[in-house]
């Protein structure tokens, strides 16, 4: 063991006490989490969480750690429940793992090392197991940040080095140095008891490997511990989505770069600019910036517009205004057939990015244009969303929109 933090102790006393990590874990943490000043609830999940390095400990059981009156709490309950559970002809044994441990550490202090080094030779086992209690509590059970394989770059630039559910970085910076916070998720998870599987598989099967790349997914730890800790079908669901939105967006910025993406969109612009509207054309609305219409649960597809538009908008712009000079004519008759069907898919209670597929669909299907001519629709509909065409702002009602 090249780390010394409390997953590394607990699996260290499950051997001297012969028995389960749960029992183990819990003793050892509730020498601090009962105190009245720290009082958190130790639970298996927690130690399950705490022995796969998926969860730190508990910041108020941290903090405890380093207080007097829990110092002294925790010394009291290291001698009336750990050191009677110690198997006495394995102590010796138990306390060259623990000093082994902290010296392959190379975070844990030399002087630290001969503290406890100290303490062992003079048989004062009271104040060994304290100590090393206290000091596991207080550092973190996390994966070292920098530990970054280079497989995980795959992911990383999948991902735009962002959590795609909540947009967090997966970077800091501090001091000038880079260092990664994420975690890679299994999207089918492991472990899934037969009903719960039942329930995943009815949304979709399990790939042939859950270790393949297509069942991976980088999250920043908030999100990635609360899936692991506790596994849904509809956030399975949703990881779904998240992955093939991600996929599609490689493979949209992989074609964009090699095709003639913008000799598709003028395709499309000239095929819609021939519909006969009777639609009321509507005047201009306040330009927006997109994030203040895309709802925050919908992050990636708010990625997806703001791209479409810093690359496409110009090039747009100029085929409308080639199209019709200077009168506009035939963007405010599209901008409105676009409006229109938007608000029709809106009234049908359809979400943002269902709403935002469906156009794109539509947009598609107004001339019998084929699926090569998909991602160009994709990019007009993301201009229009620019042009508040599509999508209100979040919040915002029909009422307070006839009022202004």
């Amino acid at each position: 063991m090249s780390e010394y933090n409390i997953s590394t102790l607990i699996t260290i006393m499950m051997d001297c006490f012969a028995d389960t990590q749960i029992n183990t874990g819990t003793d050892i943490l509730e020498t601090v989490a009962k105190h009245s000043n720290v009082l958190v609830d130790v639970d298996a999940r927690m130690i399950s969480n705490l022995m796969t390095r998926k969860a730190d400990v508990h910041k108020d059981i941290k903090s405890g750690a380093g207080k007097k009156e829990v110092i002294a709490y925790c010394r009291n309950k290291v001698k009336e429940k750990i050191l009677p559970r110690i198997n006495p002809v394995l102590l010796d044994d138990t306390c060259d793992r623990i000093l082994e441990s902290m010296r392959n550490d190379k975070k844990v202090s030399d002087g630290f090392c001969n503290k406890m080094q100290q303490l062992y030779a003079n048989g004062n086992s009271l104040d060994f197991f304290t100590d090393a209690i206290l000091y596991a509590l207080s550092k973190t059970n996390l994966p070292p940040e920098a530990s970054v394989q280079p497989v995980d770059f795959v992911l990383l630039k999948e991902a735009d080095y962002k959590c795609p559910l909540n947009g967090v970085k997966l970077w800091k910076k501090s001091k000038g140095k880079y260092s990664y916070t994420y975690q890679i998720v299994k999207i089918y998870p492991e472990g899934l008891d037969d009903d719960m599987a039942a329930k995943f598989n009815a949304i979709q099967p399990p790939p042939r490997s859950l270790d393949l790349d297509e069942n991976k997914i980088i999250l920043c730890r908030d999100c990635a511990e609360n899936y692991l800790s506790d596994p849904q079908p509809d956030e399975y669901e949703r990881l779904l989505r998240c992955k093939g939105t991600l996929e599609q967006k490689l493979k949209k910025d992989q074609i964009s770069s090699e095709s003639g993406i913008e000799d598709e969109i003028v395709d499309i612009i000239k095929a819609i600019a021939s519909i006969d509207s009777t639609t009321e054309l509507r005047p201009f609305t306040k330009a927006l910036k997109i994030k203040e219409k895309i709802l925050p649960e919908n992050y990636l597809l708010e990625v997806e517009i703001h791209d479409d538009v810093v690359k496409y908008y110009p090039f747009i712009e100029k085929q409308f205004s080639l199209l019709d000079g200077a009168e506009n004519a035939t963007f405010n008759v599209i901008r409105s057939e676009v409006a229109a069907c938007y608000e029709k898919y809106e009234q049908a209670g359809l979400d943002q990015r269902t709403i935002y597929d469906e156009l794109s669909e539509w947009i598609l299907s107004v001339k019998g244009l084929d699926s090569k001519h998909k991602i160009a629709a994709r990019i007009v509909i993301s201009f229009f969303v620019q042009v508040c065409a599509v999508f209100k702002p979040y919040g915002e009602t029909d009422e307070e929109e006839s009022e202004t």
